[in-house]
């Protein structure tokens, strides 16, 4: 297998299966039986349960739906369906223990296979399907850093590259105006949210060559920033105070002479090069104001998200596909670079925008509204570009994912935009 789709999946329909099931395996292998059955933290599932929830969910997909055969479990449906079960309950319920759950997987995923070989999969949902599991890889990796496990160390964890070092995210690139595609086409897999494709207006803007760095960071929490109401929205604000933030969620001040920032494989120096991560939307926004800039909109962020030679969608180009476990400095795959000379939008950190999540003009559900649309409208703000944790596959400049503006267990960081100065 090669490096750059490691875990990510190549060939035919049932080797790619194979190599995805295999990196989530190997990930969910580096945890004890008894640290995969508790309930980490009350906003993420306990992790046994998203091992059933995909195995539930291919079944129900590629077995049941595509390939015509009865569920192999009816009666663990509504328990691993995701809003029939909401989070909020998955730590109080009964259900599969981690021997269970992988036997689940197994016998789901042999079914599977024996429909592949008989009639083969409907490319569409095929595609859902491996992309679903590697979602929820991610999520997985969030709650690993939740849950700060002693001794965590996957074996797959590969050394990121060298980077030049000293970019600051307070440098900014020109991003040329002119109509923009901004979208899914209707060439190769998209998700709904992403549809239809439209052509806007982009005016000239000003985007941060790279995302804040710790050191930016530093700057702002030094300067007083969590104690300055200005830069503050007001809802941002009584978060900051009823919740007594002063620093992004995994840093460790505790001693001024040697910052540390924990990651689920330990604590290390906060090294000043890499990019600030595990904010929330609420920080994003004040940092922003803080420095005269603001959060780039979801189409300027696209706009510049353009490669003319393809977007980066591998380790060598980016860092995606959790090969490191950690972020990687800013500027560390300068031949990932966008057209615009922006570093690391795609990989690294989720990058929040100032947009609220919602339907583009023309959207309709599909293959089941609850993916997209029962999210519209309730408040979920905009993130873009995949982090070190999201496989390639799935990073494309036109993925769209959400949050709540307060929720900070993502893998998220800030990329400032400002107004072209006339």
């Amino acid at each position: 297998m090669s490096l750059q789709r490691a875990g990510n999946g190549t060939g035919d329909p049932a080797s790619q299966l194979e190599a995805i099931r295999e990196r989530t395996l190997e990930l969910t292998a580096a945890v004890s039986d008894a640290d995969l059955e508790r309930q980490i933290d009350p906003i993420m599932s306990p992790l046994v349960w998203d091992i059933a929830h995909i195995a539930a969910y291919e079944d129900l997909w590629l077995v049941h739906r595509g390939g015509g055969m009865p569920l192999l479990h009816p009666e663990l449906a509504a328990l691993y369906d995701a809003f029939e079960t909401p989070r909020a309950v998955r730590g109080e319920i009964e259900q599969l223990n981690a021997p269970q759950a992988r036997e689940y997987l197994a016998e789901v995923r042999a079914r599977a296979l024996d429909v592949s070989s008989e009639k083969g999969f409907d490319d569409e949902i095929f595609e859902m399907v491996a992309r679903h599991e590697l979602q929820h890889r991610e999520t997985i990796c969030q709650t690993l850093a939740l849950a700060q496990l002693g001794g965590f160390e996957p074996s797959f964890r590969q050394d990121l590259p060298l980077a030049p070092g000293h970019l600051s995210g307070l440098d900014f690139v020109r991003v040329s105006g002119g109509q923009r595609p901004i979208g899914a086409g209707d060439d190769g897999f998209s998700y709904d949210n992403e549809r239809p494709q439209r052509t806007l207006p982009v005016e000239p803007f000003e985007l941060g060559r790279a995302t804040v760095t710790n050191a930016d960071w530093l700057e702002f929490v030094d300067d007083g920033g969590y104690r300055e109401s200005a830069y503050w929205s007001d809802e941002g604000w009584n978060w900051v105070v009823s919740n007594q933030i002063s620093a992004p969620l995994y840093w460790d001040l505790s001693d001024p002479g040697q910052p540390l920032e924990r990651t689920s494989c330990g604590p290390r120096q906060l090294d000043p090069d890499r990019p600030a991560a595990h904010v929330s939307w609420f920080e994003a926004d004040a940092f922003a104001r803080s420095r005269g800039a603001r959060l780039p909109t979801e189409i300027e962020w696209e706009a510049a998200a353009s490669w003319s030679g393809g977007a980066p969608n591998d380790p060598l180009h980016a860092n995606v596909d959790q090969i490191a476990f950690d972020t990687s400095p800013v500027g560390a795959y300068p031949d990932g670079a966008s057209d615009c000379g922006a570093f690391d939008l795609i990989g690294n950190l989720w990058e929040w925008t100032a947009d609220e999540f919602d339907g583009y003009p023309g959207f309709k559900a599909h293959p089941y509204p609850e993916y997209s649309e029962v999210f519209f409208g309730c408040g979920y703000r905009v993130l873009r570009g995949g982090s070190w944790a999201t496989c390639g596959r799935v990073a494309t400049p036109s993925f769209r994912n959400w949050d709540l503006p307060q929720r900070r267990q993502i893998f998220s960081g800030v990329r400032l935009a400002r107004d072209v100065k006339r």
